[in-house]
C-alpha cells in the first residue's frame, strides 16, 4: 500500500449555483488510476466513505 500526501482544492461553484457554493476536488497519483484499471473508455468508479475513510474502487 502506497501513501501519499494531497491537498484538497477547493474553487468557487459556477452556474446557478449559490454565490458561497465551493467544489472540491483531490487529484490522484497516476499510478493507483493505472493499478485499478481506469482508461478513458472505462472511468467509471464507486466511492464510498465513511466518518474517517473514502475508498474508490472500479465499477
Amino acid at each position: 500500500m502506497e501513501t501519499v500526501k494531497r491537498n484538497v482544492m477547493m474553487n468557487k461553484a459556477g452556474g446557478n449555483a449559490s454565490k458561497n457554493a465551493l467544489t472540491y476536488r483531490i487529484s490522484l497519483p497516476a499510478g493507483a488510476i493505472k493499478a485499478l484499471g481506469i482508461t478513458p473508455e472505462d472511468r467509471s468508479v464507486i466511492l464510498s466513505y465513511d466518518n474517517e475513510k473514502i475508498v474508490i474502487v472500479k465499477e
